[in-house]
């Protein structure tokens, strides 16, 4: 791995590096964790990041699926928010809201949502069963 200085107009150097890929390294190189639940009942919520001190996540995508139990003509609504606990069914603020029919499913990547600090990523569902992974990595704060 080659390492250098880049420096911005101002002359201060920032370090950078070159993978053996031959990626263009400018900012810490992290890479994904996945935190995953089936989410088999309504109304309750279910757990994915849990705050880190001195530490905030960043979420990179996601995975859903449903499966033949979700209704047909009304689907489930899933929605992944920030949360003042680990248990808590309301959100503090609201990341994004999945809606998925009857056996359905979504792969979305290259997110780059950075969340609170302190704070809980939960998720809930109106209707089960819902598969949701998320992906993403803790970064200072």
């Amino acid at each position: 791995m080659w390492r250098f200085a880049l420096r911005n107009g101002w002359g201060k150097p920032y370090d950078a590096m070159v993978t053996k890929r031959g990626q263009l390294v400018t900012a810490p190189l992290k890479y994904n964790t996945t935190f995953f639940n089936a989410m088999t009942a309504t109304a309750t919520a279910y757990n994915f990041i849990t705050p880190k001190t001195g530490q905030q996540f960043v979420i990179t995508g996601y995975i859903v699926s449903s499966d033949k139990n979700v209704n047909s003509t009304n689907g489930a609504v899933v929605p992944i928010y920030e949360a003042t606990s680990l248990t808590a069914t309301s959100a503090s603020k609201t990341i994004l809201t999945l809606d998925l029919g009857k056996l359905d499913g979504a792969q979305v990547v290259g997110l780059n949502i950075l969340t609170s600090k302190g704070v809980w990523i939960n998720s809930t569902t109106d209707d089960a069963t819902i598969n949701l992974t998320i992906l993403g990595y803790y970064i200072d704060s």
